[in-house]
């Protein structure tokens, strides 16, 4: 699993849109909304979201998620979850910024 802890902003937008080409994927827009929209309207509780879950094998199980903690609404934990590679890639995508 690979976690990278990021702000709730513009920047986060920008790098939405680089993975999703980094991965050759597209995300739930609707999950990056909600996201954006809870960061605005709910600072209190906790908030999970599910931007892309592979259904393809070999790679059923990779799945990119976001959470919030009720504790530090203006940031998000960016998770990869499943296939090596990826990981890899994710990892090294964030050592360059």
């Amino acid at each position: 699993m690979g976690q990278k802890l990021l702000f709730i902003d513009d920047q986060l937008r920008a790098t939405f849109s680089e993975l999703q080409l980094l991965f050759k994927v597209t995300f739930d827009q609707t999950e990056i909304s909600r996201l954006f929209l809870d960061a605005e309207n709910d600072q209190v509780s906790l908030k999970t979201y599910l931007f892309y879950k592979s259904s393809r094998w070999p790679f059923w199980n990779w799945s990119v998620t976001g959470t919030v903690d009720e504790y530090e609404p203006e940031t998000a934990w960016l998770t990869i979850q499943g296939d090596a590679g990826k990981r890899k890639a994710f990892e090294s995508f964030f050592a360059r910024k």
